[in-house]
């Protein structure tokens, strides 16, 4: 092969060389540009992915160090080794690189920790219920037993009432049949314990009324007895104030200076009087 044809190979073999190494670097370029492209957008999940996680540490906490802390002193204390890293893992797991992969440990934890808080809820709900039951069945019983002792002594109380009206009416027989009283008094009548039947009064200027029986019982009483009056039967106040009273129509002046009430002569009429003060 002459020189020529070597030097042509050459160079036909180098423009191939060029060509696939420029399409090497074209296909790289396109490759890194997908792969930021696709890194990206994993950024943005994982970014999402991390705060979604993120947000359940505090129950995970709760859950791994203080609950199982709390069990294991109270029932397994050859345990809190053994449980240690998780409750480190409770508070590093949010900043791990592969945070995808501590999803499912952590919404475990979540879960658990939330079902715990809502048992323990209910459970000092129930101990508040339990304490307010027993405080009503304490008010209950101190109601039933003041209402038993009411109703004692309103039972004691009709008796008494009983007694005494058994007594007032044996004592109206004693009165009725001793003649001090008549029998209009009836104790054991309603009506004539709240109210006594009126007796005709005498008018004023009129002749009194034919006395009763009774008031004459009582006026011989009072004659063979002196100065001491029947108890049970008395002259009526109303008709004794009316008889003593001498009123009249005219207005007596008075022996002082006044004007219209001061001493004048003869008699002064009232109306005239008040005629004059107008």
């Amino acid at each position: 092969m002459s020189e020529a044809e070597i030097a042509s190979t050459n160079a036909a073999a180098d423009a191939n060389r060029d060509d696939v190494i420029k399409h090497l670097k074209e296909q790289l370029a396109e490759k890194t540009t997908r792969e930021a492209e696709a890194n990206a957008r994993m950024g943005v999940y994982e970014a999402k992915e991390r705060a979604r996680i993120s947000a359940w540490q505090d129950d995970a906490k709760f859950f791994m160090s203080e609950f199982v802390n709390e069990e294991i002193d109270a029932h397994h204390p050859g345990l809190k080794d053994d449980v240690a890293p998780l409750g480190a893992w409770a508070s590093t797991y949010h900043e791990k690189a592969d945070i995808a992969s501590q999803g499912a440990l952590a919404a475990v934890s979540y879960v658990a920790s939330k079902g715990i808080k809502r048992l323990r809820e209910q459970a000092s709900q129930g101990a508040a219920a339990a304490t307010t039951l027993a405080e009503t069945m304490k008010q209950n019983e101190e109601l039933t037993a003041a209402n038993a002792k009411l109703q004692k002594d309103c039972d004691d109380y009709k008796t008494l009432c009983d007694e005494r009206q058994q007594g007032l009416e044996t004592l109206q027989a004693e009165l009725i049949k001793g003649g001090l009283m008549n029998e209009k008094f009836n104790f054991s009548k309603l009506t004539s314990r709240e109210q006594t039947p009126a007796e005709p009064h005498a008018a004023a200027g009129v002749g009194a009324a034919t006395p009763s029986l009774e008031v004459v019982k009582a006026e011989a009483s009072k004659a063979a007895a002196g100065s001491s009056g029947n108890p049970i039967q008395q002259e009526d106040l109303l008709a004794s104030l009316l008889g003593r009273s001498r009123g009249g129509l005219r207005m007596t002046p008075s022996g002082t200076n006044h004007a219209h009430l001061g001493a004048v002569s003869g008699e002064a009429d009232l109306g005239s009087i008040l005629r004059g003060s107008a």
